[in-house]
């Protein structure tokens, strides 16, 4: 429960971090993933957005946190609603256009949580030390896969969706997520002094930090051409259920041996690549909503 709670916490202020880089976002020169040197610059002369970016790490350490505490498929999907609620409040005190089908993705997040929980039964287990060989090879794999497919998509002068860099950049914080959970494992099992040496010792901080680079960048760039309501739903779903699946395998966390409890949560899971759909479906109108609003606001 103190997981759980962790979680829906950080979840709080990695939204309100969001919130505030995309409204820097919205007035600053248009940035490109083929032009890293000048997104770098764009993006760390800014304050507003470097206050924002503060804000959401803090809440993505949270999220480590949250992982030592409580079962992946607990925190992830609540980490992931939570943000997905936070944003759905944000646009309609700030008075953004929500479209139907985004209500209904965003509406159907916490019912896919509350499948979920339902789905744990008496609890579940909580890994805390993961199969490395395994867990290289994902983290090491997916990050080279999501640059290849970005660039290669790119190349000729082609434009990438908004929606499409968000589910790179989803898989990307997911390998970072990952490094975070085995980073939990060892605050849970050793306490903050003595999981200090091992934890500078071991690949995940470096891990964490080239995957949370390139989700980053990624994200970053599908934020400045759609609102916050569609890229970060896709981004935080790819995550979640990517983590979800990979994190119980790789730190070996039990599944249900009721059918009935298996059921709930595969149907959870399968609500969270619906709501995928749903978002995706209004990307192009977000993206043209948005180009409206950063041809209205004044220049930085």
């Amino acid at each position: 429960m103190t997981g759980l709670v962790a979680a829906l916490l950080a979840a709080a202020v990695y939204s309100v971090g969001l919130a505030v880089e995309q409204r820097a976002l919205h007035r600053a020169p248009s940035i490109s993933v083929r032009r890293p040197l000048h997104l770098a610059r764009t993006l760390l002369g800014d304050p507003r957005w470097v206050g924002g970016c503060l804000l959401a790490a803090l809440g993505s350490l949270g999220l480590v946190v949250a992982l030592g505490l409580a079962p992946v498929s607990v925190v992830q999907p609540a980490f992931a609603g939570g943000i997905a609620l936070m944003l759905l409040l944000t646009a309609l005190v700030l008075g953004d256009p929500i479209s139907r089908g985004e209500k209904a993705a965003l509406a159907l997040m916490p019912v896919a949580l509350l499948l979920l929980s339902l789905s744990l039964g008496n609890g579940g287990s909580t890994g805390t030390t993961p199969d490395m060989p395994f867990l290289l090879a994902v983290s090491v794999g997916t990050v080279a896969a999501c640059v290849a497919a970005v660039a290669f998509a790119s190349g000729g002068g082609r434009s990438v969706s908004a929606a499409a860099m968000g589910a790179a950049a989803g898989l990307a914080q997911g390998v970072a997520g990952l490094q975070g959970k085995a980073l939990g494992g060892l605050l849970a099992d050793e306490g903050l002094p003595g999981a200090l040496l091992p934890a500078l010792a071991s690949p995940f901080p470096y891990l964490y930090a080239l995957g949370w680079a390139v989700g980053i960048v990624l994200f970053q760039a599908s934020l400045q051409r759609a609102r916050a309501s569609i890229t970060a739903p896709v981004a935080n779903v790819t995550g979640n259920v990517f983590m979800v699946v990979l994190g119980t395998l790789i730190f070996s966390e039990s599944l249900p041996e009721d059918p009935l409890m298996l059921a709930l949560r595969a149907a959870g899971f399968l609500l969270t690549l619906v709501v995928v759909v749903l978002v995706r479906g209004n990307a192009a109108q977000a993206e043209a909503d948005t180009s409206r609003i950063r041809e209205a606001a004044p220049p930085r």
